[in-house]
């Protein structure tokens, strides 16, 4: 326990960077962040020591956020369609099954659709609308009064936000794969 106690006062603000950079509000990131040091601690009282505390913390942290997201989230994005609008085989090359792989996939798509969450409005519109459901920049622009180059360039900052924002889990799936 002193060890995690320690452990929080020394990265306790690295960490809640980690979650802000996830979650907007500060309130929320903090409330994620104990409750992560909670669920450290209950499981050091039921399993003993954990080896790596740094790991298993962000593990314990990447599922409170995703948990906070789905229960925020009113509709979620199809699995599928994320999959077809990145091309996962820049991030999986490797397309032999493999549970491994089909984890680190199906976390990539959790985090990629936390990120398009985190897009601002008019860039998740662009983006949502003509990568999901399929409207084209002219149906989009007839209904909108928005020219469809500006459309264009939203869903474009869109992506290259979303490209930005993965390119870490992308080098942790290219070296591990």
């Amino acid at each position: 326990m002193a060890s995690l106690e320690q452990f929080y006062r020394r990265e306790r603000r690295k960490i809640l960077a980690w979650i802000r950079y996830r979650v907007a509000d500060p309130e929320e990131a903090e409330d994620l962040l104990q409750e992560s040091f909670v669920s450290a601690l209950g499981e050091m009282n039921a399993a003993g020591e954990i080896e790596n505390m740094i790991a298993y913390t962000y593990a314990v942290l990447r599922n409170k956020v995703k948990d906070w997201y789905r229960k925020r989230k009113s509709g979620q994005y199809r699995i599928s369609a994320l999959g077809e609008e990145f091309s996962l085989d820049s991030f999986l090359p490797d397309t032999a099954p493999n549970p491994e792989k089909e984890f680190y996939r199906t976390l990539l798509l959790e985090e990629l659709s936390i990120a398009i969450d985190e897009l601002p409005a008019d860039q998740k519109f662009a983006f949502v609308k003509n990568s999901f459901e399929g409207k084209t920049f002219q149906e989009l622009s007839l209904e909108t009064g928005i020219p469809e180059g500006t459309l264009s360039a939203r869903k474009t900052y869109a992506k290259e936000f979303l490209n930005r924002r993965l390119k870490d889990l992308k080098s942790l799936f290219l070296e591990n794969f």
